[in-house]
């Protein structure tokens, strides 16, 4: 398998996915699912009959998948990609991947207010993160923020019974 990196995502690496080195977009979205706790795959291959895609981020939830693509402007702006978009995610989603694309403006701008909004919509309506047949991982949102639910084994701190703790994206 080959891994396109640089030296120091190679050194800094904590896991497979940390060495991808494919768009700004991606890396953004990456940092953004590792500091919220989302376990995400990077460059996820699904093969739909004979075609086979590379998803950019897979995320598998306990009433299905996820497919979420970062969308470059370069690359996808691109009038003749378009209908190439059209057939990919429909082949995907007649197998099942829910499929949320977000443009270069998206992530740059608005990454905590729609991007994750959306994702963790997404999440919560094919009921939570699959956390390998423990506790769905799902959100909550509150004045002010959002919540996450604590995996079974994960230790979080001072944190109080009943307790709303809210994280931010940057």
């Amino acid at each position: 398998m080959f891994v396109p990196t640089t030296w120091q995502k190679f050194s800094l690496a904590e896991q497979i996915n940390d060495l991808f080195d494919d768009s700004p977009l991606e890396d953004r979205l990456w940092v953004e699912f590792k500091k919220l706790k989302i376990a995400a795959e990077r460059q996820w291959g699904v093969q739909v009959t004979q075609q086979y895609y590379q998803l950019d981020f897979a995320l598998f939830c306990n009433k299905g998948h996820m497919d979420i693509e970062t969308d470059g402007d370069a690359w996808h702006a691109q009038r003749e990609r378009i209908p190439l978009d059209n057939l990919r995610d429909n082949n995907l989603q007649s197998t099942g991947w829910h499929i949320l694309r977000f443009n270069g403006r998206q992530i740059n701008e608005e990454l905590g207010s729609y991007c994750f909004g959306k994702i963790q919509e997404t999440i919560n309506r094919l009921g939570g993160l699959s956390d390998e047949g423990l506790v769905p991982r799902v959100f909550y949102s509150f004045a002010g923020g959002a919540a996450q639910q604590l995996s079974l084994f994960e230790a979080m701190g001072d944190y109080q019974a009943g307790e709303m703790l809210p994280f931010e994206v940057d």
